[in-house]
């Protein structure tokens, strides 16, 4: 039946590469639109709601991605001073500077550190004055002079870093990767003994340095430190930074309070994000806008041609060789798998520039073959699982038949998937199924011996659902069965063993072999669809492997679920075992068309007694004269009617 199995060309991904112009240049804008345009609306946009969450995946490197997407044009950077008051000495007053006015301070305070001893303090100050002598009715002119006239009088007592403090508010995102009261709100240094406390003990924090700007925090952090949480939204939501939020042992000076326009954006995963939802419910309600990174995006020629140009600009960072032409599919290829769909490609570059890097590192070829044999390599490194898992099939210790027939039997296949490292793999899996007198009753040992969970006891029920309805409209189902997963001593979860379940005991009620050298993996509804699992080229590369550990002596065969094609994305090495006919897959989208893949005869109708269907219902229903349920109960009351 080989020509029904699928055609290679639908097994893998198919892309078309000729045309593509790669750049060396960060592309992040172009492959996070989204991204870049809430970022855009938020630093653009006034509003007293102050915050944006944005939610995405732990493998984002979010301060690189946010660094290329800050809107620098955007955002006004806004000047700022402390400047000792002699006449409230603990208050230093605080003011927001003109762009002009911030660049002739700063420029005093830096040729005041040069000079040499004849230039006084005093004089800097007065030529500071001199500049600003059409602002004398300005604050800062003021306090310029109030600050002038003390060290008239107590030339000694003061340095200018301990007079004047100036910044500018950063017009680019800042990050904060330390979720402390040091780092957002600064900290106040104790003065060396003898020595006056001034402004040069004082470490800005980020609130000060982003007083005009966007703030990225990360939500993990702000759930390890809730308190200092709840004081930076109020700071925001008030826009006010109070100086005695500096972090410090004693108090040595105060300063009046800085207005800020801070903006925040809160970073973190789902589970991250609706945890801080849950510490603080108002937060959601006092959004600006709420934004998610999406996982993957659209395999086109536009978004080959970003996506491989990031991954260039990365190879260039690490002072690696660019990608050459041979590369450009191998990479999308891997892209494409690792979000298990051949339209889309991962933007998990991390995890894509893995092989990259080993290519390099071990010399092997930049084309196909090496891309794969990198891929091999990074597997052997957490392959254990795997390795340990083969030799309980090659020792023969996990039995498996992959030639002949059985009645009741069946390879299913799983995938084998890890909290820590090691890589998911695929491996088949015995499935048997008994049937005897009884109730109808279908009893799921798995579930019976608490070694499967309630998605999988779900689908024994459907599959009981499936087989009543079909065999048994009329009457109660005459027989019971027991469906085994067998030598599973794990917990086993989800339904995708479902189409594999109710072939084995469509074998078992019918009396017909299976075939041994066909593995089986679809979920199923009540009707009898074959519905879309996950995993499915791990199941597939994994009947494979077994295969030639076990050194099958006929083709081997795996029927899947025609919902799951564009999932498809097998190694070479399995593309080209299909190629050899070594192996064929086949796609269905029902279970009658599953099963002359495995019985070697049509599923066929009830009234047909030659078919697989055929053969249970005539089993079922007409093995004796006893009358049906529904019969005797007819029978029943009638007689009871003409005895009254």
């Amino acid at each position: 039946m080989t020509e029904h199995a699928l055609p290679l060309e639908m097994l893998s991904p198919q892309y078309s590469l000729s045309e593509l112009q790669l750049s060396s240049s960060q592309q992040w804008p172009q492959l996070l639109p989204r991204l870049k345009a809430s970022i855009e609306f938020f630093a653009t946009t006034r509003s007293a709601q102050p915050f944006l969450v944005c939610q995405a995946a732990s493998f984002f490197d979010l301060p690189e991605i946010f660094a290329q997407l800050s809107p620098k044009s955007q955002t006004v950077a806004t000047a700022y001073a402390l400047i000792f008051s002699p006449n409230t000495p603990s208050k230093a007053v605080c003011l927001s500077l003109s762009e002009q006015q911030y660049l002739s301070i700063q420029q005093t305070l830096e040729q005041q550190r040069l000079a040499t001893a004849e230039r006084s303090w005093e004089q800097a100050l007065a030529d500071l004055l001199e500049q600003f002598e059409g602002e004398q009715t300005t604050a800062l002119y003021q306090a310029l002079t109030a600050l002038k006239q003390y060290v008239q009088t107590q030339p000694q007592a003061m340095s200018p870093e301990a007079g004047i403090k100036v910044w500018r508010s950063s017009n680019e995102l800042l990050y904060c990767h330390q979720f402390n009261r040091q780092q957002l709100f600064g900290e106040q240094l104790m003065p060396a003994s003898g020595q006056m406390a001034g402004l040069e003990q004082l470490n800005l924090g980020l609130i000060a340095k982003a007083a005009s700007g966007i703030l990225v925090v990360n939500a993990d952090d702000i759930l390890a430190e809730a308190n200092l949480w709840f004081e930076l939204k109020s700071c925001l939501k008030t826009a006010t930074f109070s100086w005695d939020k500096l972090a410090g042992h004693q108090r040595l000076w105060q300063a009046q309070d800085l207005a800020i326009s801070t903006k925040l954006i809160i970073t973190g995963n789902a589970n991250a994000i609706a945890d801080l939802y849950q510490l603080d419910p108002e937060l959601a309600s006092q959004c600006l806008i709420e934004t998610e990174l999406p996982l993957d995006l659209v395999a086109s020629d536009d978004n080959f041609s970003a996506y491989l140009s990031q991954i260039n600009w990365q190879l260039q960072r690490e002072e690696l060789a660019p990608l050459v032409e041979p590369l450009y599919y191998p990479v999308l290829q891997r892209a494409a798998f690792l979000c298990e769909h051949q339209q889309l490609l991962s933007l998990n570059m991390a995890e894509v520039m893995k092989p990259l890097r080993l290519i390099q590192h071990l010399g092997l070829s930049q084309d196909a073959q090496g891309f794969e044999q990198a891929l091999d390599s990074l597997a052997q490194h957490i392959n254990g699982q795997q390795l340990f898992s083969d030799l309980s099939y090659k020792d023969r210790q996990t039995q498996i038949n992959l030639s002949g027939s059985r009645v009741g039997q069946i390879n299913g296949l799983s995938v084998i998937d890890f909290n820590g490292l090691g890589h998911s793999f695929g491996e088949p899996i015995r499935i048997t199924a008994n049937v005897f007198q009884g109730d109808g009753d279908f009893m799921d040992v798995e579930r019976k011996a608490e070694l499967a969970g309630n998605i999988h006891a779900k689908s024994m029920m459907i599959i009981h659902g499936f087989l009543s309805e079909l065999f048994a409209l009329e009457h109660h189902f005459p027989y019971s069965a027991n469906i085994v997963f067998e030598q599973s001593y794990h917990e086993i979860e989800g339904d995708s063993a479902s189409l594999a379940s109710c072939l084995a005991l469509l074998s078992a009620l019918s009396r017909l072999a299976i075939e041994q050298n066909t593995a089986v993996t679809g979920a199923l509804d009540q009707k009898g669809n074959v519905l879309a699992v996950g995993g499915i080229n791990e199941k597939i590369e994994g009947f494979y492997r077994v295969g030639k550990l076990l050194e099958a002596n006929q083709p081997l065969a795996v029927v899947i679920p025609k919902a799951n094609l564009k999932q498809l994305n097998l190694s070479q090495a399995v593309i080209k075992a299909c190629q050899r006919q070594e192996l064929s897959i086949y796609a269905v989208e029902n279970i009658e068309q599953a099963i002359p893949y495995l019985f070697k005869l049509e599923a066929g109708k009830l009234s047909d007694e030659n078919s697989v269907l055929g053969k249970i219902y005539k089993r079922v229903n007409v093995g004796s004269d006893e009358p049906s349920l529904a019969q005797a109960l007819i029978h029943k009351f009638t007689k009871l009617i003409k005895l009254s």
